[in-house]
């Protein structure tokens, strides 16, 4: 039996988990967060766990459980249904609570739903037991991020497919107008909060790769790069990769797919990224380079990597 302050699991033929608190414990306001901690955790500690069955002697306790928690009918709670709650991990608002409203930004591409305003600050943040580090993502900064963003780009393993080895001028009006455009979120990657990469997360129906796959109105599209080298591996991607795709999934429930596109011959991204549930569909040409297709599907990502 594994002891939590929240929670206790039995281990039987049908995984029990059941709740700690009491009804006096409910005037302290971070308590169930903990219990979600303290669920993530679980689930991280056993992997095999597909779902567990949810037991509460105290009714008010349930009454709050049943609201924090996608608990079913049956009372069990499944490890797919857990990590697409949005819980301590989305730090604003989902994008699927704004409005659903057909716009066209861009005479090029096709109409879209219009998108949020750009978060601010924190957007995710989560521990991850597996490589028992902290990961997070926040809003790009050219007060805090434009030497760090300047080094990076300027670095021979980056600047060999992003081929952007500008000024660090050059470069400040490059992230200005990514700042400015509603359809990229431009975020700093963090580990322990220390910098070390650069992502940009994007609706694809509006941008350059839209006429060139079937995309939906919510997929999203992943730019990044890792800028520091002592942050750089396996253990490294594999934590920080499953982070920005639970983070755009959480973000927009009706987001079904991820797509990335690489240049077709980037073999050290495909060597770490396939097996993390993202398929190469196709290759295509854009106008300055040959390019992959690779998707992640949303079913499966819930159902594999967690």
């Amino acid at each position: 039996m594994h002891e939590f302050r929240t929670v206790t699991y039995q281990p039987d033929n049908l995984p029990k988990v059941t709740i700690a608190i009491q009804d006096s414990d409910l005037n302290q306001a971070d308590l169930l967060s903990l219990m979600v901690d303290e669920l993530d955790a679980l689930f991280s500690q056993h992997v095999e766990l597909l779902a567990v069955e949810i037991e509460c002697q105290d009714i008010n306790v349930w009454h709050k459980v049943k609201q924090k928690l996608p608990i079913f009918t049956d009372c069990t709670l499944k490890r797919a249904a857990f990590y697409q709650s949005q819980f301590n991990w989305l730090k604003h608002k989902p994008s699927d609570r704004y409005p659903l409203l057909q716009v066209q930004t861009d005479s090029r591409y096709r109409h879209h739903p219009q998108r949020p305003p750009m978060p601010e600050g924190l957007v995710y943040q989560r521990y991850d037991a597996k490589s028992e580090l902290t990961v997070s993502f926040r809003v790009f900064t050219l007060e805090k991020d434009l030497d760090n963003f300047t080094i990076w780009m300027n670095d021979p393993r980056v600047a060999e497919f992003w081929e952007q080895a500008w000024s660090r001028e050059k470069l400040a009006e490059f992230a200005q107008q990514r700042l400015a455009d509603p359809h990229i979120i431009p975020l700093i990657a963090e580990f322990n909060g220390q910098p070390f990469g650069y992502i940009e997360a994007y609706w694809v129906a509006e941008d350059r790769l839209s006429p060139y796959y079937p995309v939906e109105n919510f997929d999203r599209g992943i730019h990044l790069l890792v800028g520091e080298e002592s942050f750089r591996g396996p253990k490294y991607f594999d934590c920080w990769m499953r982070a920005i795709s639970h983070y755009l999934f959480i973000d927009d429930a009706r987001t079904q797919r991820i797509v990335l596109e690489p240049r077709h011959d980037n073999q050290r991204l495909f060597k770490r990224i396939l097996p993390l549930g993202y398929d190469k569909c196709m290759e295509f040409n854009f106008p300055h380079k040959r390019s992959a297709l690779l998707m992640l599907n949303r079913d499966r990502f819930f159902e594999e990597q967690w």
